[in-house]
């Protein structure tokens, strides 16, 4: 069949570009708690869902801990914890060993964008943030200074602004385009500005 030759010989996939944000994509499995037996496990995912633990995670994730690490963003970060099904989910993963996307990141080789909290708590971005752009062919790297773990919600505008302009960047433009504003991202820089 013609159309499957076609298909086969297309090197353009639909995914353009990513941007990942404080991302983790090399560490893998979840170690020796795939083997816990299940009761155990249960209790290892109580403590996941425990204040003091999301506390002391949402301290860590920020750069300004005072700003931004409130009562409400406690809330927020306890959330997904607190789902109908989340503990079955969990001894699920936890059981199946969680996900292996060690192996898989120096596939994306598509242009991407590494932003990441020069003073990240979580993932330590001189080790992490390197690693990213030493896997993918096609990767920058932007520091956001003055930023935690979650650049996006304690520094949204210039976060906002990295990622405009690279989807704005000669990266982006689709061949045979020209590199014209996208209406989208014009709305959102007038909105930033």
């Amino acid at each position: 069949n013609n159309n499957n030759n076609n298909n086969n010989n297309n090197t353009e996939g639909f995914v353009r570009g990513t941007v990942l944000i404080d991302a983790q994509g090399f560490v893998d499995g979840i170690g020796p708690m795939s083997f816990l037996p299940a009761p155990l496990a249960r209790a290892g995912i109580k403590v996941l869902q425990s204040v003091p633990l999301r506390n002391s995670a949402n301290q860590m994730s920020y750069y300004n801990p005072e700003t931004y690490a409130t009562e409400d963003a406690l809330k927020v970060g306890r959330l997904h914890c607190l789902r109908d099904g989340w503990e079955d989910g969990m001894l699920s993963f936890m059981q199946s060993g969680g996900f292996r996307p060690k192996e898989k990141v120096s596939q994306i080789d598509v242009p991407s964008l590494v932003l990441w909290g020069r003073q990240d708590g979580i993932l330590e971005g001189k080790e992490f943030a390197q690693k990213f752009i030493d896997a993918m062919p096609n990767a920058e790297l932007q520091w956001v200074e003055e930023c935690g773990h979650v650049p996006h919600l304690e520094q949204p505008e210039l976060t906002a602004r990295y990622i405009a302009d690279f989807l704005e960047s000669d990266k982006m433009t689709p061949l045979g385009k020209s590199a014209s504003v996208n209406p989208l991202f014009g709305n959102l820089l007038s909105f930033l500005n």
